[in-house]
């Protein structure tokens, strides 16, 4: 009985496991163009949810995500004209956090940032580590 038991709750880790692993490094800034046709599908994909959509007080649009299983957010600032402007993702664990900031800058293009925040509460109460993502050049055709 043992064995089914553990036969059966290895794919349910091994599914949560997978969910968690929603973005890694500088993957953030193949997503960043085409945001308004394709950041909605992707994310959906990768287990997101949209929390809230709309209008800023600051000028463009901001989009919430959250990523349930894996306790993750997506914060996603457009311009008025739908260009990507930053990506804020909360991440609750400290492993997966210097995992997105320890990627070697070197690699990544001309304008690229990722720019590592530390801790921060969510409306939740809980703490998570944010990650920022820059992209000066990737709006420019």
């Amino acid at each position: 009985m043992k064995k089914y038991l553990i036969l059966i709750a290895l794919p349910l880790f091994l599914s949560t496991y997978c969910a968690a692993q929603t973005f890694q490094g500088s993957s953030m800034f193949s997503f960043w163009k085409d945001a308004a046709v394709s950041h909605p599908q992707i994310l959906k994909k990768n287990g997101f949810k949209e929390v809230y959509g709309g209008p800023r007080k600051a000028g463009g649009f901001l989009y919430l995500y959250h990523h349930k299983i894996a306790q993750e957010y997506l914060l996603i600032y457009y311009t008025p004209a739908m260009a990507t402007e930053t990506i804020s993702y909360l991440v609750p664990t400290k492993t997966k956090y210097q995992k997105l900031t320890g990627v070697d800058q070197k690699t990544f293009l001309r304008g690229e940032k990722i720019i590592s925040s530390g801790t921060t509460r969510y409306e939740d109460g809980k703490k998570y580590y944010q990650v920022t993502y820059l992209c000066e050049s990737c709006n420019l055709n």
